[in-house]
């Protein structure tokens, strides 16, 4: 247990770390989104729904600070849910957190409404625009009406000067954090590039299909955004 637990934190020390270069304002984006939902959850208990929360950092984030929140916390890598799982116990939240190794629809319909939810940094693993449709409308059934729902996502048109212009500004990210030039763009032409990148229309265009209202952009920092709006 030991050994695993070691090589989890090590996991995870790689794992954010890597985050905080390619997102800069990674961990202002996640006080900005536990703003967010304070204001709209009113201090009352409320239950999350976080998709893709393999690695434990919205519960870090969100945990400690607000133990009327109960967190529900499903990805499908079994080994970065260990890295959340541990981070949970060592913050002492286990008791307010279930993971579950899987999708969305690996959670119960009916039943199963959340008061807010999150999905961050997942919708770009996406390819098909018709599975990400799905997700995003899975997402919104399993929601209470008017519950908060954040999204953040890589964007834009591949082919477009401004993404070009955007991945040049991420690949500075990582050339003043010490990493080489051509392991910057071994990671852009066989990591960044091989996401799926829609425009911020397109993704807008998707959430008010699924059933969303109000739907804002409140982020953006390099190549990825992020949105607020409520579930219909």
């Amino acid at each position: 247990m030991k050994e695993e637990q070691t090589f989890n934190s090590e996991k995870a020390l790689i794992y954010e770390k890597n985050s905080r270069i390619s997102i800069p304002t990674y961990d202002t984006l996640f006080t900005m989104v536990q703003s967010y939902y304070r204001a709209q959850l009113s201090d009352k208990a409320a239950s999350l729904l976080v998709i893709g929360a393999g690695g434990g950092n919205e519960l870090a984030a969100w945990g400690p600070s607000n133990p009327q929140w109960t967190f529900t916390g499903i990805d499908i890598s079994e080994e970065m849910l260990k890295i959340a799982n541990n981070k949970s116990d060592q913050l002492g939240l286990e008791n307010r957190v279930k993971l579950i190794h899987g999708t969305i629809d690996d959670l119960p319909l009916p039943g199963s409404k959340f008061d807010a939810v999150s999905c961050i940094l997942v919708l770009h693993f996406i390819d098909d625009i018709q599975e990400k449709l799905k997700l995003l409308r899975t997402i919104k059934d399993h929601m209470q009406q008017g519950a908060p729902f954040v999204l953040v996502s890589a964007y834009g048109e591949r082919d477009s000067a401004e993404l070009r212009d955007r991945l040049n500004v991420w690949k500075s990210f990582w050339l003043d954090a010490g990493s080489d030039a051509r392991k910057v763009n071994e990671l852009v032409n066989n990591g960044i590039m091989k996401i799926s990148f829609i425009s911020e229309n397109q993704i807008e265009g998707l959430l008010a299909e699924s059933g969303f209202t109000n739907i804002t952009r409140f982020y953006s920092t390099g190549i990825f955004a992020g949105w607020i709006c409520h579930a219909e």
